[in-house]
C-alpha cells in the first residue's frame, strides 16, 4: 500500500495562513459584538448590576457587592427594538453549541431558539432567574421552540467556581436541574456560602447515588478546564455581569419578569420561521 506523500513546506504554510484568517475573522466578529454589547443604551436595557464591567474582555473582573435580588429597575426594553448588525447576528448565532451530549443544556438541539445563560451560582439576580422564571418557561422548552445551554461565568471567588464544578458533577450523575435549584436557593438573598462538605451534602438530598464520584469530580481536571473554558468565552466576548442571556440574536442582561423572556423568544421563533 502506498504511503501518502508528506505535506510540503509550501502546504503547511497555506494552512497557517488560512488558521490565521479564520482567527482573525473570528476576533473582529468578537469585538464587533463587544462594540455592540457595550451600547449599554441602545435600547434601554438595565443590566443586573451584578459584577462591573471591565474595559478588557480578557481582564479579570472584580467582584461587586450587591444587596439583594432584584428585578432591574428600568422597564424592560421593546425585545423588537433590539437589532444587531448583520454580521454580529452570526456570531451570536454561532455560539450555540446545540451538541446532544451538553449536559448542561436543555432541550431539542434542532429548537428554533437557544438561550445561552451566563450565570453565577452565587449571584442573587441569577438564583432570581432559576428559581422563579427559569421554570415556567419549561413549556417553551417542551414544545420544542427552546433550548437553554447553560454556561458557567464565575464572578464570585473559588467559591463560585467550587459550585459550578459541583453543578457539572451533578449533570455527570442526571441531576443537574435539582442540584442546581437547592445551590441556586442558597443565594436568594445574597451570595451563598458553603464549602466542599456542604455541596457533597447537597448532592446526596437530591438523590445523586455516587457521591464519592461526586466528590472526585470535583478535583477533576476535564470539568474544571469546561468551567474555565465557560468563563473565558465570556469574557472573551465582553460579558461581564450575570446573568446575561444571548438568546439568538438578542442580548437581555438581568433577571427581566418572566413575560419580557417570553417576547424576546417569540420574537426570535417568529424570526426563524420568517426565513
Amino acid at each position: 500500500m502506498s504511503t501518502p506523500p508528506a505535506p510540503s513546506p509550501q502546504s503547511d504554510s497555506k494552512v497557517a495562513s488560512v488558521a490565521w484568517a479564520v482567527a482573525a475573522i473570528v476576533v473582529a466578529l468578537a469585538v464587533a459584538f463587544i462594540a455592540w454589547l457595550a451600547m449599554g443604551d441602545r435600547d434601554g436595557e438595565a443590566t443586573s448590576g451584578e459584577v462591573p464591567s471591565t474595559s478588557a474582555p480578557s481582564a479579570p473582573a472584580a467582584p461587586a457587592q450587591p444587596a439583594q435580588p432584584a428585578q432591574p429597575a428600568q422597564p424592560a426594553p421593546d425585545a423588537a427594538a433590539q437589532t444587531p448588525p448583520p454580521d454580529v447576528e452570526e456570531f451570536m448565532l454561532s455560539l450555540q453549541r446545540r451538541d446532544a451530549e451538553d449536559l448542561m443544556a436543555i432541550g431539542d438541539v434542532d429548537a428554533p431558539v437557544v438561550m445561552i445563560e451566563y450565570a453565577d451560582y452565587r449571584c442573587p439576580y441569577c438564583a432570581s432567574f432559576h428559581l422563579d422564571t427559569r421554570p415556567a418557561l419549561a413549556p417553551l422548552v417542551e414544545d420544542g421552540t427552546l433550548r437553554i445551554e447553560f454556561r458557567d461565568l464565575v464572578i464570585f471567588d473559588e467559591t463560585s467556581r467550587l459550585a459550578a464544578l459541583a453543578g457539572r458533577a451533578a449533570a455527570e450523575q442526571g441531576h443537574l436541574e435539582a442540584f442546581q435549584k437547592e445551590v441556586f436557593e442558597l443565594s436568594r438573598e445574597g451570595h451563598g456560602e458553603y464549602d466542599r462538605d456542604d455541596l457533597i451534602d447537597l448532592a446526596g438530598e437530591v438523590g445523586v447515588e455516587d457521591l464519592d464520584a461526586f466528590g472526585a469530580a470535583l478535583d477533576d481536571p476535564d470539568l474544571q478546564a469546561a468551567v474555565d473554558a465557560d468563563t473565558d468565552e465570556a469574557r472573551a466576548i465582553g460579558v461581564t455581569s450575570t446573568p446575561t442571556f444571548l438568546i439568538n440574536t438578542q442580548v437581555v442582561q438581568g433577571a427581566y419578569p418572566l413575560a419580557y423572556f417570553e417576547q424576546v423568544v417569540e420574537a426570535e421563533a417568529a424570526k426563524v420561521d420568517a426565513g
